[in-house]
């Protein structure tokens, strides 16, 4: 299996690789330019190269739609910009990288495919000459330095905590039922679907009246996934059924048993097992969660305020789809 690093952009920068399939190189894709970023031209090779990478290799094995093709290019497109614009802020905050860390891992390749002669021939296949894979790599490790520089996240507890006590609103949740579930789907492809699915949920329903336990009633009756844990859905909001199941259930008490209700699609036997009041979300069950998404959040805002910084000085030009 051969592999080549290759500039990824997405937030963090990766090596990734062409993997085992062979590309015939159109001289003429070197010709024709997608954008400019400054003074900088990204062409249809660059793109088209750039495609192979984020394609999954799976799909090297099936028909790829139109559509599909067309969302790539657009990802393969932006991803090049932002890294002309990010590896020109990393030139202008004086990112520096040392020529012998580019040296060493063009060795370490050399290693890897045995010679730097073979490490050439692989390039060449994907219309790469050593030079540009050199400033490749140099724009890779300057703008990987610039994102650990300028793109850390760290939060606190205490930053955590004066979040959450600063927008207590976000944390409230919405009173909620502990149900037990059994949904009868009506099969529409048979002539009496729907009749079969009444006899099949009546049945469930006089076992449930006779004291049966509702769980193991639902793991033999019920089509819905929640059967393997006899029915059990935890605690669910408003929003979870459709609107003639809530305005059943949410009228029901602790421990009680809805009637059979039939919808459109089937028929559906619900008992609440708990009621649970609108409530805060307690600091500690949330703060790991809240953790992420504020890292994700802030990261995210760094990461523009680079390619907007970068775009106040560089203007972008991108032409008409191919």
């Amino acid at each position: 299996m051969r592999k080549i690093i290759y500039l990824l952009l997405s937030l963090f920068i990766t090596a990734e690789a062409f993997q085992g399939f062979s590309w015939n190189i159109d001289p003429e894709l070197k010709k024709k330019v997608v954008a400019v970023v400054g003074n900088k031209k990204i062409t249809e090779m660059d793109v088209q190269r750039y495609m192979k990478v984020l394609l999954p290799m799976n799909y090297y094995h099936r028909t790829l739609t139109d559509e599909k093709l067309k969302e790539i290019r657009k990802k393969a497109i932006e991803a090049l910009i932002n890294r002309e614009l990010l590896y020109y802020e990393a030139q202008k905050k004086g990112i520096k990288i040392p020529e012998k860390q580019v040296d060493d891992l063009i060795d370490q390749l050399a290693k890897k495919y045995k010679s730097k002669e073979n490490l050439e021939k692989l390039l060449k296949q994907t219309g790469v000459t050593l030079d540009q894979f050199r400033l490749e790599l140099k724009k890779r490790l300057a703008i990987d330095k610039l994102l650990s520089k300028y793109v850390t996240v760290n939060i606190t507890e205490k930053d955590l905590k004066e979040y959450y006590e600063k927008n207590k609103y976000k944390f409230k949740e919405p009173p909620a039922l502990k149900i037990r579930y059994i949904y009868i789907k009506v099969d529409p492809s048979k002539p009496k679907g729907r009749q079969i699915a009444k006899e099949r949920a009546e049945k469930a329903y006089k076992e449930i009246k006779e004291g049966k336990d509702f769980g193991d009633v639902a793991y033999r009756y019920s089509d819905d996934l929640s059967r393997i844990k006899g029915g059990e859905l935890g605690f669910v909001h408003r929003g979870r059924f459709d609107k003639p199941v809530e305005e059943v259930i949410y009228k029901l008490k602790k421990g009680q048993v809805s009637e059979i209700i039939e919808t459109e699609l089937g028929f559906h036997i619900v008992k609440v097992e708990d009621k649970r009041p609108e409530r805060l979300v307690p600091f500690e069950k949330i703060k790991d969660k809240l953790k992420k998404e504020l890292e994700e959040k802030y990261r995210k805002e760094k990461f523009n305020q680079l390619i907007e910084d970068a775009k106040k000085d560089l203007k972008v030009v991108v032409y008409g789809s191919k």
